[in-house]
């Protein structure tokens, strides 16, 4: 299935891997890696551990998941998870998420896979995360396929219509794959689906029934939720320097940078809540059979900073293309946001925001003199009011999203 694929586009394959291996351990930077993977190796005794892999599962099993325990085990309080038992071997499922961080999103997922004794998914990563050949090559064979961001319409359109192949193609036969809600991280607490991914999801499908096309997908939606978000000063920041109106320009090296501090930073409690896939029976109310409804309003995908998200839009035409993905990007979202864990320094900024105590038996005042003191290290001692709006708004978004989208979930 994989090689039907454009293969600068899709995963290594097994008999891909051990070239890979060669390359990874010739490069100049594989020292560094492997070090941070296994603590204490030399370089030395890196490259003969990594040329024994020669399958895509015993790279995953004995490098990914050890990259993973020591992300848990050093910068987590405790990290938990929320398996849906709907989900079932042998079934290809597409797991949709929202993406708070560059790596650890859909990595911390596939240990919550192994846990339950399912296999890895596929997982799909933007182009502009190929810093190097090294990172390509350990991509490629972790079951990542490159999304391609930059190029003309008609290109976006070519490369939209084959990421929607694959990913169908992985549920048909059986393979699951990870896809974000949107492109980017959340970087204000707002987690919304992108209505062009859900289209794009669709154009692989019939054309003749919007219900069909997508519960073939077997959707599942997935919330991660971070007690201190991965960035949270880099994502304040950068919406800080957005303020004025003009579009953010990462500066050379902000994606790698944001990739180490990621996958550095303390986090606390992170808890993967992996949900109940949707079914033809939660599609089909999403039909409207009003002949003459009110005219739909815009689902957007990338909300700006601080705006909050209606859970409820206008009534959709029958069949309507275009209305039945908006009604989807609502649902999905219900069920990210009532996945989310809120977690006390969730509560506490929504106090600290709104000037209240409200929700002060969620919390300790231990718990609230330590996110205060985070918050302080904002910009120094002289924290300007916006920034620390901003800030707070990364944590107390959560709290707002799960009020709101509460009722509507089950839809």
């Amino acid at each position: 299935m994989i090689e039907d694929f454009p293969e600068d586009l899709r995963p290594y394959t097994d008999r891909e891997i051990p070239g890979a291996m060669q390359r990874i351990a010739a490069h100049k930077y594989f020292p560094q890696v492997a070090s941070v993977i296994f603590p204490g190796i030399s370089p030395e005794e890196a490259v003969r551990k990594i040329l024994t892999v020669k399958t895509v599962i015993q790279f995953q099993m004995e490098w990914m998941y050890a990259f993973n325990q020591q992300v848990i085990q050093n910068t987590m309080e405790k990290f938990t998870y929320h398996f849906s038992p709907r989900i079932k071997q042998g079934t290809g499922y597409t797991f949709v998420s929202n993406h708070r961080d560059i790596i650890l999103d859909s990595s911390l997922l596939q240990m919550v896979l192994v846990f339950n004794h399912m296999p890895t998914s596929m997982i799909t990563y933007g182009d502009n995360l190929l810093v190097n050949r090294l990172a390509e090559d350990i991509a490629r064979s972790n079951k990542m396929f490159k999304v391609v961001r930059r190029g003309n319409k008609r290109e976006l359109f070519k490369n939209s219509h084959i990421l929607s192949e694959f990913i169908r193609t992985c549920v048909r036969e059986g393979d699951s794959c990870w896809i974000a809600q949107r492109n980017g991280r959340t970087k204000d607490g707002l987690d919304k689906t992108s209505q062009a991914l859900v289209k794009m999801m669709a154009m692989s499908g019939s054309r003749k029934d919007p219900v069909e096309n997508y519960a073939s997908l077997h959707i599942v939606p997935v919330s991660i939720s971070y007690e201190y978000e991965p960035c949270d000063f880099l994502k304040a920041g950068e919406l800080l320097a957005g303020l004025d109106g003009l579009p953010y320009t990462k500066e050379e090296g902000e994606d790698l940078n944001s990739m180490l501090t990621g996958v550095t930073q303390w986090k606390g409690n992170v808890h993967i809540h992996v949900g109940d896939p949707l079914t033809q029976d939660d599609l089909e109310p999403l039909r409207d059979h009003d002949p003459d409804p009110a005219p739909l309003r815009h689902h957007d995908p990338d909300p700006a900073p601080l705006r909050h998200h209606d859970p409820d839009p206008a009534p959709l035409r029958h069949n309507d293309p275009a209305g039945f993905s908006a009604r989807l990007c609502t649902l999905l979202d219900s069920r990210i946001n009532t996945g989310y864990k809120c977690f006390p320094s969730n509560y506490i900024a929504h106090d600290l925001l709104h000037g209240t105590s409200a929700n002060s038996e969620r919390y300790s005042p231990q718990d609230k003199d330590a996110f205060i003191r985070r918050l302080d290290k904002l910009a120094g001692s002289h924290v300007q009011e916006k920034a620390r709006e901003i800030y707070l708004r990364i944590y107390a978004n959560p709290v707002q999203n799960l009020r709101d989208s509460a009722p509507f979930a089950g839809r």
